[in-house]
């Protein structure tokens, strides 16, 4: 059972509570999140999307019962409102009560037919397809070959036809046809981006500032008292308390994968096996849309489909820290633009200042921050328009990091710029 701590800051209201720990959650921090949404539906108990957001921070620690609980009371606090059953769907499909997460998503379907995340989540009910059988690659290798030679070579109509094979002898579509289509783009995604295929593929070219370090110039930085005050005082707290946190380095069973998206729990020593889907980016909250920076054709203003997207990258599920180690964090970032100016926030606390980098360029904008003492955050861009390098500055705050951009003309950017970084970096 997780009890959040009693709120001891100034006196906010609901909606700054609910502000901040959405600031909290984003960055991971789950227990601070916990506090702020539960001081939040403290003062207002009639919204239920503080309550959500509480259910969804229960839901990251791990403790799913207190969860559907909150999940109840969202409902007794907007009895219209599907999404409490869409969150208690979530958090019992976590805790592997397959029947009960039915129920609920079903009901909540009811209220809204129209929503794919019901049946995204109903499908991890019992209707999502089987995996594929290991070891079958190469086995059917003679009757593929015959068949794409009989389609002259031709791989989409050959794709065609087997697509229009399954929806006639199976139920490949008719299941789930939101799922079959995800399904699909998952495994053009695995072996488009699979080794193989990438050396045997041309570079694309034409992004501007996008080759080596040409051009680069470091960026004027000023770091604010609050942001020394910070740093310092957490120097201190560090050196009093050391660094050994003792524990025998057993993983809880029911704690979550730490991968973004992924909503996989641990189990026992097998789950650390496990393929999961995640997103490598980072969280992205511009102009009311929320996104992720890898995936930034899809985006929402609602932050439950928000935290339902499916990640966009397959690896292995992860679920304990190294505190020895630097290791890459997210920072959510947000960016707006003034005038002649483009500003860029990224939302970092107790940032060292000697151990980060900010480089520019007239299209491309480096950096890299290191905070916390063991987190690191990186950013490597080809921006959306030009700016002028000797114009552009940086300040470290208390809360964040400030950059400002000039731009080289006038003209509006709808975006930031596309990422340079390679999905390993």
């Amino acid at each position: 059972s997780v009890a959040a701590k009693p709120y001891s800051g100034n006196p906010m209201s609901a909606e700054e509570s609910f502000t901040l720990g959405n600031e909290e959650f984003v960055n991971q921090n789950w227990g601070k999140a916990l506090e702020h949404f539960t001081r939040a539906a403290e003062l207002d108990p009639s919204k239920a999307e503080y309550l959500l957001h509480k259910a969804a921070a229960l839901t990251k620690m791990g403790s799913l019962d207190q969860a559907v609980a909150v999940c109840h009371d969202a409902m007794k606090a907007e009895p219209s409102n599907p999404k409490p059953y869409l969150r208690k769907g979530m958090a019992l499909v976590q805790k592997g009560d397959l029947s009960a997460a039915r129920g609920a998503l079903e009901e909540g379907q009811k209220m809204d037919p129209s929503s794919k995340q019901f049946s995204t989540w109903l499908a991890k009910c019992g209707d999502a397809l089987p995996p594929a059988p290991a070891g079958q690659a190469g086995r059917h290798d003679g009757a593929l070959g015959e068949m794409l030679e009989a389609h002259g070579g031709q791989v989409y109509p050959m794709l065609d036809t087997v697509l229009e094979y399954l929806k006639r002898n199976s139920d490949f579509f008719d299941r789930n046809s939101a799922l079959a289509v995800d399904m699909i783009h998952d495994l053009s995604k695995k072996y488009a981006d699979s080794p193989a295929v990438a050396a045997a593929s041309p570079s694309p070219g034409g992004c501007a500032g996008g080759g080596g370090e040409g051009g680069l110039v470091a960026m004027p930085v000023t770091v604010s008292a609050s942001a020394k005050s910070a740093l310092e005082k957490a120097i201190k707290q560090r050196e009093e308390q050391g660094d050994g946190e003792g524990g025998d380095g057993k993983v809880k069973p029911g704690t979550q994968c730490k991968n973004n998206s992924c909503t996989k729990c641990y189990q026992d020593e097998s789950s650390l096996e496990q393929e999961c889907l995640y997103h490598p980016g980072a969280p992205v909250f511009h102009e009311g849309y929320k996104y992720w920076s890898c995936c930034k054709k899809k985006k929402t203003t609602d932050f439950s489909e928000f935290l339902s997207f499916t990640g966009c990258t397959r690896g292995t599920c992860v679920f304990t820290d190294d505190p020895t180690k630097k290791k890459k964090a997210l920072c959510r970032y947000d960016f707006f633009q003034q005038g002649p100016q483009v500003t860029l926030s990224i939302y970092a606390k107790k940032v060292h200042p000697e151990q980060c980098e900010f480089k520019i360029s007239a299209t491309r904008l480096k950096i890299f921050i290191c905070f916390d003492f063991v987190n690191t955050f990186a950013l490597d861009l080809a921006l959306a328009g030009r700016v002028r390098p000797g114009e552009c500055k940086v300040e470290i705050l208390g809360p964040k990091v400030e950059i400002v951009l000039k731009k080289g003309d006038g003209s509006a950017w709808t975006e930031l710029g596309n990422s340079l970084m390679e999905e390993d970096e």
